[in-house]
């Protein structure tokens, strides 16, 4: 069978940037670092020994560096994992305790004269102030005279985008487990009025076992009013967010409909090389389904992508929940997803806590090479 030519082009291009915001695309990005990276060592020292449950938690209690032993002396530095407009994330070995880290970290004159001081502000206060077992944790944070440095969880696995692009499309049962992680994590978000407003697979890591880690907090927003700002990835704007008529949690909603669509297809279902007629597609909300989509699929991507943001599922006070209660999500249990009991159904291939093979190279640069801010440029970022 020809594939479509949305699905051939979506396999070849490289990763799609965000609007407004020239964030960083990190290639490895997750939550639970010690957690994980001890998860790692257990599953590859017993390939040949009898393995716990599955479900077993193997590192309950392990205790995690404490963020008074972090300095930017204090790591290793292995190689760069991701590259933005910004600046980079590298991967980093915390001597003291062993532990591999993600280190994010942007030129502050970059940052300034991109006129994107209050995103990155907004960034390291949002992810400072939450916890969820599917979303990247930070760790610490700090600056120097040139740099905003984030010290994140890191996970191998790799991005989910780069899995897609390995298989093409995934089955309905593969797609709903994926689905499921990405909506509990954004229900959390709703709930404390954070808007993530950046859903794209190559913003959702893998960790070891294949857990999902929404990364990328740039465009993430805390208010409880509609919000105007033009942000996010082309192939996943809402139509309310395209005509710049104030959008809230519903355009999250509409995002998790684009990945669930572009999950099962193997492409987005508004997708086109010119970028205005992606637009109109958008606006026009007319959606083409493969023929081997199911109904339940059909009509929950329908309400998901609804046009009038008031009227998509999810746009209620208890979203989240509304969702849940589809029927492509029948059989799901949610207190199994939150506990992390569903064996995920890629495992990444991964060797060791600190494998990079599952991201891409990039050339090294030296980050003493990038311009020394002022004293008024590093006061913008003095609670860092």
């Amino acid at each position: 069978m020809t594939p479509h030519p949305a699905q051939q082009t979506a396999t070849t291009t490289t990763k799609r940037p965000s609007t407004a915001l020239a964030t960083i695309s990190y290639a490895n990005d997750n939550e639970t670092d010690l957690m994980d990276n001890q998860r790692c060592d257990t599953d590859l020292a017993q390939t040949s020994a009898s393995s716990p449950s599955a479900d077993a938690t193997l590192t309950d209690n392990l205790e995690e560096p404490s963020s008074n032993t972090f300095s930017l002396e204090s790591f290793d530095y292995m190689k760069t994992v991701g590259t933005g407009t910004f600046g980079r994330v590298q991967l980093v070995r915390h001597t003291e305790s062993n532990t591999f880290y993600a280190l994010k970290t942007m030129s502050i004159k970059r940052v300034i004269e991109s006129k994107q001081v209050e995103h990155v502000r907004n960034e390291k206060y949002i992810l400072a102030k939450i916890k969820h077992p599917f979303i990247v944790v930070l760790q610490w944070a700090t600056h120097t005279d040139r740099l905003i440095c984030l010290l994140l969880e890191y996970c191998p696995g790799g991005e989910l985008f780069q899995m897609m692009r390995k298989r093409e499309k995934f089955d309905a049962k593969t797609a709903i487990f994926y689905a499921s992680e990405v909506l509990l994590a954004l229900d959390y978000l709703h709930h404390l009025d954070i808007l993530y407003r950046d859903l794209k697979p190559e913003n959702i890591l893998l960790d070891c076992d294949g857990h999902v880690r929404l990364v990328d907090f740039g465009f993430a927003k805390e208010t409880r009013e509609r919000t105007f700002t033009l942000c996010g990835t082309v192939d996943y704007l809402a139509p309310e967010v395209v005509q710049n008529r104030g959008h809230h949690k519903a355009s999250d909603w509409w995002a998790l409909g684009i990945l669930i669509y572009e999950m099962l297809a193997g492409y987005p279902p508004f997708y086109n090389q010119d970028q205005f007629v992606t637009y109109q597609k958008i606006l026009s909300g007319k959606i083409d389904f493969p023929r081997y989509f199911d109904y339940a699929a059909k009509q929950l991507l329908r309400k998901l992508l609804n046009v009038d943001q008031q009227s998509r599922l999810g746009s209620a006070r208890n979203g989240g929940d509304e969702i849940k209660r589809e029927q492509w999500f029948v059989g799901v249990n949610w207190t199994d997803v939150i506990e992390l009991k569903y064996k995920p159904p890629i495992r990444p291939v991964v060797a060791n806590p600190g494998d990079t093979t599952n991201f891409d190279s990039y050339d090294e640069t030296d980050l003493k090479m990038i311009p020394v801010a002022t004293k008024y440029e590093i006061q913008l970022f003095k609670d860092f």
